[in-house]
């Protein structure tokens, strides 16, 4: 039985997804969080959002505050999976706050550059949106259309309660009709360059299985993104041969988990991390009396 700490309310109810919810399906799949990582990738490729995020100290904290903020960001999303509602509705207030106070003012113009540009908020949900569903479908995961279309609708939820402009996707045609849009304005500045340079020649170890076995998940991850996306950060070396087996190999190392967890497993270890470390902590009402 998970509990909390006495200062936070106890989970109340099953959350905006609940069982049977694409979104509890998806998000329990560890082909989701790879996924997620491509859509970091995809993320980076739009520049202004880059300098934005550079120029707010994201991009140089150190390691250490960088793994922190890493783990907040998955705390958050399994928040909104798996969360009671208070828990997903303060999350959001919360991520939504910093969003707010994330600005900084360009000495050239004297203007004032803020993090909630609709253009900037659309890319980074709708990136996440698909990055999550691609790599759960492509890494093995079994979805209908239907299912597919309701993750997608299910999302609308989470990225209204962030102030995310609309026109939200419906469905998967149109999300990836959304991700193919993006190509036109996006390119490498110096931080993507960076980037671009470790996908291309990833850190080696002295442990040659654990090498073979990092670079066999990214390609799986760099099988995920659109060839545009491929083109632009410079890995034409992968042939789409070389992807499509690092895909398939990948998909085997998740296959395994699968069989040993089933569905609900998942769903209940997505439940507990919720439970045991929200995003953010509601406070508990005193007991009447």
């Amino acid at each position: 039985m998970t509990t909390r700490p006495s200062r936070d309310a106890a989970r109340a109810d099953d959350g905006y997804f609940g069982p049977g919810s694409a979104t509890w399906k998806v998000y329990s799949d560890s082909g989701a969080s790879l996924g997620a990582v491509a859509s970091l990738l995809l993320q980076i490729l739009d520049t202004g959002m880059l300098n934005h995020f550079d120029h707010v100290s994201i991009t140089s904290e150190s390691p250490e505050a960088g793994q922190a903020r890493f783990q907040r960001t998955g705390d958050f999303i399994t928040t909104c999976a798996f969360g009671d509602k208070a828990h997903v509705d303060a999350a959001t207030a919360h991520v939504d706050m910093l969003h707010e106070r994330a600005t900084w003012t360009n000495p050239e113009t004297g203007q004032v550059e803020v993090a909630k540009w609709p253009e900037w908020q659309r890319w980074t949900m709708y990136t996440f949106i698909w990055g999550s569903l691609e790599g759960a479908l492509r890494f093995g995961m079994k979805l209908s259309t239907a299912e597919q279309d309701a993750f997608v609708k299910e999302q609308q939820l989470v990225a209204e309660k962030l102030h995310v402009p609309g026109p939200h996707p419906e469905t998967k045609a149109e999300l990836d009709a959304f991700i193919d849009a993006g190509q036109k304005d996006k390119a490498l500045n110096y931080l993507g360059a960076q980037t671009a340079l470790g996908l291309r020649h990833p850190a080696r170890t002295h442990n040659p299985a654990k090498d073979w076995v990092s670079g066999v998940v990214l390609d799986g991850i760099l099988s995920l993104l659109p060839l545009w996306a491929r083109q632009i950060y410079g890995v034409e070396n992968r042939s789409e041969r070389r992807l499509a087996r690092a895909q398939r190999t990948t998909a085997r190392f998740l296959a395994v988990a699968r069989r040993n967890s089933s569905l609900q497993d998942l769903v209940d270890a997505g439940i507990a991390h919720a439970t045991e470390h929200p995003y953010q902590k509601v406070r508990a009402r005193a007991p009447k009396g």
